[in-house]
């Protein structure tokens, strides 16, 4: 969570007093703020008093039945995911109720570890549907609070022409592809379109396609059949069926595999798709935002991505381009982005001395905006005065040799000793310890794998057990030579 940003919130509506005790306790202050409610009238009452982030409903309740508030709470706002619980007679009622909107459904019994995974997801899928995107232009009181919103900064002529794009495609009912690099802001783009899309008041959900294995991405896409796998114990209903009416937002499309391709150009072809271990036919109203920061070009040509997919997905695209690329913008964000998490940080900040912007501009960004972020956050938690100066900014920072740092060496301060570098980041104020110790140590051991394997991607993936596109994508956000040499 971003220093000061709005607490999530969670309504709880269960007759099973310990049921609220419990998810009291597992989700504490000041992290989450929890409401709870022992009957669907006064949980319909706090609903629309409090805007929860989500809700976690019983099914089985005596005065009115969970269903019955699910329509309600729909009625309400139909963002706000709605997690619901069920005991094994009633396991069945709670999947179809996924078919009217339910977000997912958990089984009583549970265990801490298995409900809070799915209250965070819940969390985040509404945060990116309610958090507003700001475009330039937007006088409205939302685009003055930045806890309420991010904005999307630029000048440039490139970053013009996406505000541009973003205005002529969100009210036209088409696919969008999105494409940039990491960091590059592809999600804020996919929610703007969505916010001012005319599905804007129906459900958005997103899923990360590099972030999940092949069998269990098409399951959370298309749903499944009890029986249809090992482990496949109930039917589940997948976010094509969900999001029926809303909006899909598709993260990392590039790195799916051929199989998951074709299938995904079905469902944009016939606009149906059956469960896995289904025979029915299942007809899907989603409007697609698909981004990645693959080269798709590149990708049909080696055969690795589908051209007829690529256009299906392509009615219209937007480009974002790379921050070293956008000239006057680097300054003009820094500047804000000081002013705006000094503010959140509880920070004093005047300005920002010559030579520190000198440094930050010289830069060459391979992170993109998100490093400009971090990079601000850091030297802000550094910093003892409201000036900023060289001092303050990380350790390291600027002594990359490269845009994409291809320079092929660890930070020059890594000494090779885990414990000593987590101490160093915890000293520099880092907010991103577990990334950047995650990049230090995938550095070393990548480079090892392909010096062994002479570069050969294929092999090298095989060696580490994941997929080729995941190692192209590690090895594109390290910048390291794949000749392995």
């Amino acid at each position: 969570m971003q220093p000061n940003a709005p607490t999530p919130s969670l309504l709880v509506v269960d007759d099973d007093p310990l049921i609220l005790q419990v998810m009291k306790l597992c989700l504490p202050d000041p992290d989450y703020r929890v409401y709870t409610a022992e009957n669907a009238t006064d949980g319909q009452a706090l609903f629309s008093k409090h805007a929860p982030d989500a809700v976690l409903l019983d099914i089985q309740m005596a005065a009115q039945s969970g269903l019955a508030a699910l329509h309600e709470f729909r009625e309400l706002d139909p963002r706000v995911p709605v997690i619901l619980m069920t005991g094994h007679g009633t396991a069945e009622t709670a999947i179809s109720a996924m078919s009217g909107g339910a977000f997912e459904y958990i089984t009583k019994p549970f265990e801490p570890d298995d409900i809070l995974p799915l209250i965070d997801s819940a969390i985040e899928t509404s945060r990116m549907a309610r958090m507003p995107a700001v475009l330039p232009g937007d006088d409205s009181p939302k685009a003055n609070d930045v806890t309420a919103g991010e904005k999307v900064l630029g000048q440039c002529p490139a970053m013009v022409e996406v505000f541009r794009s973003i205005g002529r495609v969100a009210a036209r009912d088409v696919a969008v592809l999105v494409l940039g690099e990491t960091g590059t802001g592809k999600e804020v783009v996919a929610r703007a379109i969505y916010q001012h899309s005319q599905r804007h008041d129906q459900v958005f959900h997103a899923i990360n396609c590099a972030a999940i294995p092949e069998n269990l991405l098409e399951s959370e896409l298309f749903g499944h059949e009890k029986g249809s796998f090992t482990g496949a114990d109930q039917r589940r209903i997948g976010k094509f069926e969900v999001c029926n009416g809303g909006t899909l937002f598709l993260d990392e499309i590039g790195d799916m595999t051929p199989l998951m391709q074709t299938k995904m150009l079905r469902v944009l072809q016939e606009k149906e798709f059956e469960r896995v271990g289904g025979s029915k036919p299942i007809k899907t109203d989603v409007r697609i935002i698909a981004a990645t920061n693959r080269d798709l070009d590149a990708a049909m040509a080696d055969g690795s991505f589908r051209s007829d997919l690529y256009y299906r997905l392509n009615e219209y695209t937007i480009s974002l381009p790379p921050l070293r690329d956008r000239g006057d913008d680097v300054p003009m964000m820094t500047e804000f982005f000081f002013r705006t998490f000094a503010n959140q940080l509880g920070k004093d900040f005047l300005s920002i001395a010559p030579e520190t912007m000198q440094v930050l501009t010289s830069h060459n960004w391979p992170g993109n905006v998100r490093e400009l972020q971090g990079v601000v956050k850091q030297t802000l938690l550094k910093s003892s005065g409201p000036v900023i100066v060289p001092a303050f900014l990380p350790i390291g920072f600027g002594e990359t040799k490269s845009p994409t740092g291809s320079d092929d060496q660890p930070s020059p301060s890594w000494t090779g000793d885990l414990s000593l570098e987590v101490q160093r980041l915890l000293e520099s104020g880092s907010q991103s310890i577990s990334e950047e110790v995650h990049d230090q140590v995938d550095r070393v051991l990548l480079q090892g794998i392909l010096k062994a394997t002479h570069g050969n991607i294929s092999e090298a993936a095989t060696r580490l057990g994941i997929s080729r596109p995941t190692l192209r994508n590690r090895i594109r956000h390290l910048g390291i030579n794949t000749t392995g040499q």
